[in-house]
């Protein structure tokens, strides 16, 4: 009897140990596949906040390009002055090549000066001529190698061309041209001084020839200080006393 329950107590801590096996393997394996889900789901979630940075890497390297693109575009563009705007900048080149271009023509009287003490007024109205180019580049030279001092003297040796012109009792009346050219009149001509400032001359545009350019125009136009009809240099002042610059030609009739 005695060995009987020895042997059931033997078995059942057999069953019980066996029943305590089956239930901690179960467990265990339960675990596990739970731990296994978690770290599937914790997986599949980092791989998706994985995808999404790489994604937006990705949309950054596509999107840097255009921005650099933009910005060296951006610093290869000119400096803008934001006072001038780029229609003011074409009206100023205009202006500038106006300045260069445009004759020095005016008909304006108040530039020039009067002294009557002297027999110089300004007046305007007066006969006015025309010439083609080659004569008009001639008279400005004469003029130009004729004039000393300021515009008014050259305004001055322009008088006496043109009241020669006008004077039916000058010789070659009528043309300013002819009155330049007349043999021994104007000895910037004759002595071929003239020519330094006809075009190709080393004088040509220089700032007495466009004294005396304006001076001519302005003649042409009908201006003129005075009534005489000859000048010779400051130092001839045997022959007038009469000047509108010190220092300049000296003016007379004769």
């Amino acid at each position: 009897m005695k060995r009987f329950f020895t042997c059931l107590l033997m078995f059942l801590v057999y069953v019980g140990a066996v029943g305590f096996f089956f239930t901690t393997k179960l467990s265990t394996d339960e675990v596990m596949s739970n731990e296994k889900h978690v770290s599937m789901v914790h997986n599949t979630n980092l791989n998706k906040i994985a995808n999404s940075v790489t994604l937006l890497f990705k949309d950054e390297r596509l999107v840097q390009p255009v921005q650099n693109e933009e910005d060296d575009t951006l610093n290869e563009l000119p400096s803008i002055d934001p006072e001038v705007t780029p229609s003011e900048e074409e009206e100023i080149e205009e202006k500038k090549e106006e300045i260069v271009t445009t004759p020095l023509h005016s008909v304006e009287a108040s530039k020039y000066s009067s002294n009557p003490a002297m027999g110089f007024v300004v007046t305007e109205g007066n006969k006015t001529y025309s010439l083609d180019e080659y004569e008009f580049n001639v008279v400005v030279a004469v003029v130009a190698g004729e004039f000393d001092k300021n515009l008014d003297d050259a305004l001055a040796v322009v008088s006496v061309i043109l009241n020669r012109s006008d004077s039916k009792k000058w010789y070659n009346n009528g043309s300013p041209y002819k009155q330049v050219i007349s043999p021994n009149q104007f000895e910037v001509y004759f002595k071929d001084y003239y020519l330094a400032y006809m075009p190709g001359g080393k004088n040509y545009g220089n700032s007495k020839y466009q004294i005396a350019k304006q001076a001519v125009l302005d003649g042409f136009d009908g201006i003129r200080n005075n009534n005489y009809l000859g000048f010779r240099a400051w130092w001839v002042n045997s022959y007038s006393d009469k000047y509108i610059v010190y220092g300049g030609n000296r003016y007379g009739y004769k």
